[in-house]
């Protein structure tokens, strides 16, 4: 967005002249300029000059030489302009201007004295492009190739500053437009006026005032139809007749080149002269282009328009459009079409000002890749107000500026300007939210010199935001205008007095899930949401937290369980990795209604068949007791008749911690991991990892390193049906020597042979001993273990 200090002009007194001030003030409380640009400040030394003489080179049949009169008297020049005539304006070039030249691709070059085929030459007669005015004086095609600016037509004064006699004057903000995308007011020149008061820049000349304009009752002659109320909610637009074209001023044109603009004609130019000013996109179409009755309606995909541009683009499927008997002839919010376009005999216009829904301007615009000006307006949200002060702004200049121009039907019109809600807003909500101190009396100022409407009642405030301002809603809104406008640098910086001392934190958590990854096991992380679909083939989930706003259905449940997701994953990991099982795990948080907890989940999913050795159900349970003995918690694993909804009935286990149950042991049912994919065994462990938190961890006392070596003995024997386990522990306690004794191997496969190998580990603390000693203890425990 481009802001011209000219312009600004009109309505404001400017209080400081210096652009750098100027900047900054913006910049800090309503945008970054990202540029100042000084018009005509490339054109020093560069005056309006005047051919006294014009003579042939005499060693150069394409160059003249010419006596130019300047304000320093006569200069000699040669030049190979092909419009050259005697006695016409032109602009001049002294020795020591810097101009930018053509031939080496608009780099600078700096005009000295020289000599040109033996005659000296003492300066330059300039083209349009190489004093930086080639769209504000296009070239003639009967000018010749290399045509000079003539400037006889504008009546100059011979010796005038080229920049003071055209009026390039003026100074130009450039803003970053993503610092303003939240403000459709300031896409005009009306709205940084009204900013720069506010900002104590400048003070109003003229207050931007309601135009009055005289409608005939006389009908448009057609029929225009809004068949999408919802996204076009408000309309103004009437038809204007002009019986001869103009030209558009001087004046005109050099504001709209300083923001941006190229003139095209009178028509288009005050259409755009009032987009810049006001804030409106407005568009004028050709009557008599129009054919039967007009339809406001949504395009179909397949259907075509030729745009201003001469582009033939393909509409998505919804872009609000207008058409007629003839087809499509607008792209609503976007780009008007070809066909009813202005020409040289047009004198008969309808001029639109209607407002349409941002979400849909922006569809559109990104699904055909097409932006335009008065597309990046309207994404924005562009107020009702605004539609009836452009469409009035722009009939007041086509009256003032197109001869005979006259408003020749009533208006089409609906959608009622409504006044905006007020906004309570308190001192002490000021104060609080700014964190400084700003009285009521500054606060109303501030207000009032954006346009709002303050009633004070002792330190409350009842703010109505202008029209132009309909995204002021919360009292939030209300203090960051306040805010801004009395500047964030005067906000003193306040270190927090809050506590820095860091939460007691329960360290057992992570030490348990460094176990887990020391056992072999792999973390994983999944999304706390998941498919209604899983969890009713799972059978679980039945008071499981539906989303109010899913990504989509298959996102739209917040997890009651993490081994559901846990399930799947294994299952597509299973086919690419390696080893007799796959071990993962997961600790997050499952939800159920009302209640939300951290919970730990293990799986060990076997490759192939399993035996008593690589039994997943065992491995799960030496690995759980020994991440939860490395968190310092000793735990007991024993049966239980309470059954996981995915577990099996028969193989079913408890973990108690301290007594307490923390979590279900379990071998998934085979029904489970047929809806996972798993093709072979797996256990799970399911536990609750918040009700460690009420159990303090255990001491673990150190014991001495042992002083004399140990004897280790394997042994290997038959095993029944029955449990071998409390028949080992205590044999622990046959002799004192009898240090440990641990599995190392079992042997299942042969239906008539079932082994166990037991090493016992032998140790006294107060000797060495002997072979035959440690033998003749273990044959007697051993013994005791054959016998039962």
């Amino acid at each position: 967005m481009k802001i011209s200090c000219n312009w600004l002009s009109d309505f404001i007194d400017w209080k400081t002249s210096d652009p750098q001030i100027i900047a900054d003030r913006l910049t800090r409380a309503t945008g970054e300029v990202e540029d100042i640009l000084l018009q005509g400040a490339g054109l020093e030394h560069v005056v309006v000059g005047k051919i006294l003489t014009l003579e042939k080179h005499p060693n150069a049949d394409k160059l003249s030489v010419c006596t130019v009169q300047t304000e320093q008297g006569e200069k000699k020049v040669v030049c190979g302009g092909t419009n050259l005539k005697l006695n016409i304006l032109i602009p001049f070039a002294h020795v020591g201007a810097e101009l930018t030249s053509a031939a080496r691709g608009g780099a600078p070059v700096m005009i000295g004295k020289v000599t040109i085929r033996g005659v000296e030459s003492e300066g330059m007669i300039c083209a349009a492009e190489e004093v930086g005015l080639a769209e504000e004086f296009p070239p003639k095609p009967e000018d010749g190739n290399r045509a000079i600016l003539d400037l006889t037509s504008l009546n100059l004064n011979v010796g005038t500053p080229l920049r003071e006699a055209l009026g390039l004057n003026d100074m130009v903000f450039h803003i970053d437009n993503h610092a303003i995308t939240h403000r459709p007011d300031l896409f005009s020149q009306i709205g940084f006026a009204r900013e720069c008061v506010a900002l104590g820049l400048a003070a109003w000349k003229k207050r931007p005032k309601e135009i009055p304009v005289k409608f005939p009752a006389a009908a448009p002659g057609f029929i225009l139809k809004n068949d999408v109320p919802d996204l076009v909610p408000a309309y103004r637009s009437c038809v204007l007749e002009m019986e001869a074209t103009a030209p558009t001023p001087a004046w005109m044109k050099r504001r709209l080149q300083a923001t941006g603009w190229r003139s095209i004609n009178l028509v288009v130019d005050i259409t755009n002269y009032v987009l810049m000013e006001v804030g409106m996109p407005l568009h004028a179409f050709d009557i008599d282009d129009f054919k039967g009755d007009l339809h406001i309606r949504k395009a179909v995909k397949g259907e075509q328009i030729t745009t201003l541009d001469g582009a033939t683009r393909a509409l998505p499927d919804g872009a609000v459009v207008i058409s007629d008997d003839a087809g499509i002839f607008d792209l609503f919010g976007v780009m008007g079409g070809l066909r009813t376009s202005n020409k040289e005999t047009t004198n008969r216009i309808f001029l639109q000002a209607g407002i349409i829904q941002p979400t849909s301007v922006r569809k559109t615009m990104l699904a055909m890749a097409h932006r335009t000006d008065a597309s990046t307006v309207y994404e924005k949200g562009v107020a009702l107000a605004t539609a009836e002060q452009g469409l009035k702004r722009a009939i007041e200049l086509f009256l003032s500026l197109h001869p005979r121009a006259r408003v020749a039907s009533k208006p089409i019109q609906w959608g009622t300007i409504k006044p905006l809600k007020p906004v309570t807003v308190g001192a002490e909500t000021l104060t609080r939210k700014t964190g400084t101190i700003i009285t009521p009396a500054q606060a109303k100022k501030i207000l009032t010199d954006l346009g709002y409407k303050v009633a004070a009642r002792g330190k409350i405030m009842s703010v109505t935001p202008p029209l132009w301002r309909p995204d002021t809603t919360i009292a939030e809104d209300v203090v960051e205008e306040v805010a801004r406008i009395h500047g964030y640098d005067k906000v003193l910086p306040v270190m927090p007095d809050a506590s820095t001392v860091p939460p007691p934190r329960d360290p057992r958590r992570h030490e348990i899930r460094d176990a887990l990854k020391e056992s072999g096991y792999v973390e994983m992380v999944h999304l706390a949401l998941m498919s209604p679909e899983l969890l009713r083939k799972m059978g679980i989930g039945q008071h499981a937290v539906a989303i109010e706003n899913p990504l989509g259905e298959e996102l739209s449940i917040l997890r009651p369980c993490l081994l559901p997701t846990l399930l799947l994953t294994t299952a597509r990991e299973l086919r690419s990795d390696n080893g007799s099982c796959l071990k993962t795990f997961e600790v997050g948080h499952a939800f159920e209604t009302g209640k939300e907890w951290d919970e730990l989940c293990l799986l060990v999913a076997a490759r192939g068949e399993t035996t008593l050795k690589d039994d997943p159900f065992l491995i799960l349970k030496a690995d759980v007791l020994g991440a939860l003995d490395a968190a310092g918690q000793s735990a007991t694993i024993k049966p239980t008749e309470s059954i996981h909804t995915l577990g099996h009935p028969g193989r079913s286990a408890e973990v108690l911690v301290q007594g307490k149950r923390i979590g279900l042991l379990f071998e998934v049912h085979p029904k489970i991991r047929d809806v996972a994919g798993l093709p072979f065994r797996a256990a799970a462990l399911v536990a609750d990892i918040d009700s460690l938190k009420s159990m303090s961890p255990e001491t673990t006392l150190a014991a001495p390193l042992p002083m004399f070596p140990s004897v280790e003995l394997d042994e290997t024997l038959p095993i029944g049906t029955d449990a071998h386990g409390p028949m080992i522990e205590r044999s622990r306690t046959l002799n004192p020597l009898l240090k440990n004794i641990r599995v190392i191997d079992l042997y299942t496969k042969d239906p008539d042979i079932r082994t166990i190998t037991l090493r016992f580990t032998y140790r006294s603390d107060e000797r060495t001993l002997t072979q035959q000693e440690v033998e003749k203890v273990h044959e007697g425990i051993v013994e005791k273990l054959r016998n039962g």
